[in-house]
């Protein structure tokens, strides 16, 4: 006989009726979503916390989430490092599609257990296990910042890069920033702004002692426009600011004494 929410729910019944809701988050996973009914799945959840096992369904939907990232950030530790990014974005797309369908069967939980207990909405519980589990994991955090850091190196030789991809990446790490943490910033801005500053120290020192005042402003000034575009084409706006205070300093401040002088000498 099937449940109706007017019922008694015992502990045997509330764990047949998890097991089906577990049964049908693998299936989306799978991508089989299609032959689920999600009428069906959300009065099961429904049902669940009604009678009191919001707790049984919120803590399960987490590990059954868990457990299903874990084997992506190994596809992605696994993946040959010219191909993490597009996996990255593979991955991240996929885990945002299905989140979606999750938190729509879990509407009630959302609305009723999660903001009576302050637990974290189940949208945003996907998001903090995809940081913790795949773009957190060792391997693939280190490997994505050489990966995105070595595209911008390139880029500033003159080389040709997949901006869309780049762009992809950032948007990924701004997304995952929830619950105070800010995943762009550490993960990826602070290193990328070290090297850009031990990048332009090497090269100002450099060309300063080459050329002629004139072409060296025109060198630096040209170099400020490219980190600009940069930051409009794939970084976060957040970057903005710095990177242009970082190119002043390096580029203007650490040198306006030689400058001055060459501008004096007549060179």
């Amino acid at each position: 006989r099937q449940f109706r929410s007017g019922d008694p729910m015992d502990e045997k019944e509330s764990n047949r009726t998890w097991e089906c809701l577990k049964q049908a988050i693998h299936q989306i996973h799978q991508h089989n979503a299609s032959s689920l009914s999600f009428e069906e799945l959300y009065r099961n959840a429904y049902n669940l916390v009604l009678h009191k096992y919001g707790e049984l369904l919120y803590n399960g939907v987490q590990g059954v989430v868990a457990d299903h990232l874990k084997s992506v950030a190994q596809s992605c530790v696994d993946c040959p490092d010219d191909r993490l990014l597009d996996e990255l974005k593979k991955q991240w797309d996929d885990h945002k599609t299905t989140m979606v369908m999750i938190r729509d069967i879990l509407m009630y939980m959302d609305r009723n257990f999660v903001t009576q207990y302050k637990k974290v909405p189940v949208y945003e519980m996907g998001l903090i296990i995809f940081r913790e589990k795949v773009s957190g994991h060792p391997r693939v955090k280190s490997h994505l910042l050489t990966l995105m850091l070595d595209n911008i190196k390139a880029e500033r030789r003159g080389e040709q890069v997949d901006r869309i991809l780049l762009k992809h990446t950032v948007n990924m790490l701004v997304e995952l920033g929830v619950q105070g943490k800010n995943v762009y910033r550490e993960n990826f801005e602070d290193q990328f702004l070290d090297h850009t500053r031990k990048f332009y120290q090497d090269e100002s020192v450099q060309y300063i002692s080459q050329n002629t005042c004139s072409d060296y402003l025109k060198k630096a000034e040209k170099r400020i426009r490219e980190e600009k575009a940069r930051v409009e084409n794939y970084l976060h706006e957040s970057t903005m600011e710095k990177i242009q205070e970082l190119c002043d300093e390096e580029w203007i401040l650490a040198h306006c004494k030689t400058l001055i002088h060459m501008e004096n000498s007549g060179c």
